[in-house]
């Protein structure tokens, strides 16, 4: 343990603190944060990716930790990946080996506490699905870690208010701003008067690579929505008329979901040459993604057989599922639809017959064959899908009705993201694709998506990735074509 003197000098000087015990070297954007923590009460940053806030974050855990006696600190964010895999191990990283900690703090999963005083002197990691999670935490010396605060839920901070009464209560919320409403979006606007809010630009950071940059802004444009939240530190541009909000797609990266696996939906957008790509893109039961594959400047053939590998691989991991390959065929998608469609009966006896092999079993073999019959065919659908086909409701009790199936199609994908029902993978082509695409109301009072060729003319690829997805979601009708 540190000496009285030593203690009362680094309790007024968390930098010194870092560096004199921690042996790191904050930059000037983290020895900003750290003077804020000692000055104020309440310290909001929203900034870029990469620029250490879990560092930032793990030293003022220890700093409280040892200047502070009795403190309490829960620590927070809106997912336990983000919360034990990044910021709670972060945490341990910085105690390991550390002569002046080791002997005095005791860091486990569960909590990082001084010896001999586990319920009075202590740290924990509070996982933000309830506001029931923060409460109670009551003391002299407070200190809350919200990581990520953008995702964290309104009705979490309101504990957190409650017991900022304390003489030496103190917050620190850090994230990137990706959501323009709720508790961290307030304290950078009407309720600014009431923090020490920090803005950090990725691109004013010694820990933010050129290259970084020069890539984010080469692949989605200094005025996108992925540059502002992911480099410049900044909330998303307000589009109304964006018909999939960037913050349900940010929430649904951030989602675990375990479905049945009773069904598996392939979504296949078919392209050739251009800046278009072939997708395939598989959902489990509706509500999870697997690995999405892209293809450039293949032939219709190749697509469906980069499809046929990925049927037998799902068949045969997941016998009891039953499978459905979408395809649109408004274009060279029409070319995959019917060379899977020919290839259907032996797709479905290549794959029973490999199934048999699996089991033990010789389908060539007369003696065998009764064994082998009571070996499940897979349930395979090969589906034609229309993006200019009829529109209408995504289902009954959809408010609104759209022109088209391709409104239908991504009015499915919109429902399942809003209502937190779809997991989506941390892919920046893909979160891009479906924000961006802007929607207006047409002359018939219906919802119409902006055309491929009208978003081209504002400098955006084709969402070929978020097709994929939206027909992985549909379900088409009997038919679909308006002749």
């Amino acid at each position: 343990m540190l000496e009285g003197k030593a203690i009362l000098y680094y309790a007024d000087n968390p930098i010194d603190f870092v560096e004199d015990i921690l042996h790191a070297r904050p930059d000037d954007k983290q020895r900003n944060i750290l003077r804020s923590l000692r000055d104020y009460n309440m310290t909001s940053v929203r900034s870029g990716h990469g620029i250490g806030k879990s560092a930032v974050e793990a030293w003022s855990v220890l700093w409280f930790m040892i200047t502070r006696p009795f403190p309490k600190i829960p620590c927070t964010a809106p997912t336990q990946h983000q919360l034990y895999d990044i910021l709670w191990a972060e945490i341990s990283k910085w105690m390991r080996g550390n002569p002046a900690l080791k002997n005095d703090l005791i860091w486990t999963q569960e909590k990082l506490y001084m010896r001999g005083q586990p319920e009075e002197w202590f740290a924990v990691p509070r996982t933000a699905t309830n506001p029931e999670a923060l409460q109670g935490f009551h003391a002299d010396h407070v200190l809350y870690i919200i990581d990520e605060a953008s995702g964290v839920s309104d009705k979490v901070f309101e504990p957190v208010l409650g017991a900022m009464t304390g003489p030496d209560a103190k917050l620190l919320m850090m994230g990137n701003p990706t959501r323009l409403s709720g508790f961290f979006y307030d304290s950078h606007h009407k309720n600014r008067g009431s923090y020490s809010a920090i803005h950090v630009d990725g691109r004013d950071s010694i820990r933010v690579s050129k290259k970084f940059v020069d890539q984010i802004i080469e692949m989605f444009g200094e005025d996108s929505d992925v540059f502002r939240v992911r480099v410049a530190g900044e909330f998303p541009k307000s589009t109304p008329d964006s018909f999939i909000a960037m913050e349900w797609c940010e929430q649904a990266t951030k989602l675990s979901i375990e479905p049945p696996e009773q069904r598996i939906d392939i979504g296949i957008d078919v392209a050739r040459f251009g800046d278009d790509s072939s997708v395939l893109y598989p959902v489990f039961d509706k509500q999870k993604s697997d690995k999405i594959e892209q293809y450039n400047h293949n032939r219709t053939t190749e697509i469906a057989g980069y499809a046929v590998i990925m049927v037998r691989r799902y068949a045969m991991e997941y016998r009891e599922a039953s499978i459905h390959v979408k395809v649109d065929c408004d274009g060279l998608g029409v070319g995959v639809y019917d060379n899977l469609e020919e290839q259907k009966d032996r797709i479905i006896d290549d794959i029973w017959e490999d199934r048999c092999r699996e089991d033990g079993l010789d389908p060539k073999d007369a003696h065998q064959w009764d064994a082998c019959q009571r070996v499940p065919k897979p349930d395979l659908h090969i589906v034609e899908c229309h993006f200019g086909g009829s529109g209408g409701k995504v289902d009954e009790d959809d408010p609104v009705e759209y022109a088209n199936s391709t409104g239908l199609m991504w009015g499915a994908v919109r429902k399942a993201l809003k209502a937190g029902a779809l997991q989506i993978p941390e892919n920046d082509t893909l979160m891009t694709q479906l924000s961006n695409r802007k929607y207006r109301v047409n002359k018939d009072g219906r919802i119409e998506l902006e055309r491929k060729e009208e978003m081209k003319k504002r400098g955006l690829k084709p969402p070929d990735m978020a097709d994929a997805l939206a027909l992985a979601l549909y379900d088409p009708p009997e038919w679909t074509v308006n002749w």
